[in-house]
């Protein structure tokens, strides 16, 4: 399943999370960083004014029930990110907390 920001709002509002991946086996996870609202990862190719926030992402991650077997983190663009690497910090926190959902 794709989720765009909009059909996030949708699910957040009227489904419950916990039932995302329930009864799958071999969920791949590719999170694209530029779903992400500019505010959280300047640092992409295509921004997306009014997209996700990063606790969203976390959201939909941790309360995710199939059987995470892999996952990517893609989207990011260095030559636009801010000059702290704020995005590179985002999709490094991003890959982490995919890593942990891989391993349990």
């Amino acid at each position: 399943m794709l989720y765009h920001p909009i059909t996030y709002q949708i699910l957040y509002n009227d489904i419950s999370l916990t039932k995302l991946g329930e009864g799958v086996k071999g969920v791949y996870i590719s999170i694209d960083v530029d779903c992400l609202d500019p505010a959280f990862a300047p640092g992409v190719s295509h921004i997306e004014p009014g997209g996700l926030s990063f606790r969203d992402v976390l959201n939909i991650l941790h309360n995710l029930q199939g059987d995470v077997v892999a996952g990517d983190v893609v989207e990011l663009n260095p030559q636009r990110d801010t000059v702290d690497g704020m995005t590179a910090m985002v999709a490094a926190k991003l890959v982490r907390e995919l890593a942990a959902k891989i391993s349990k």
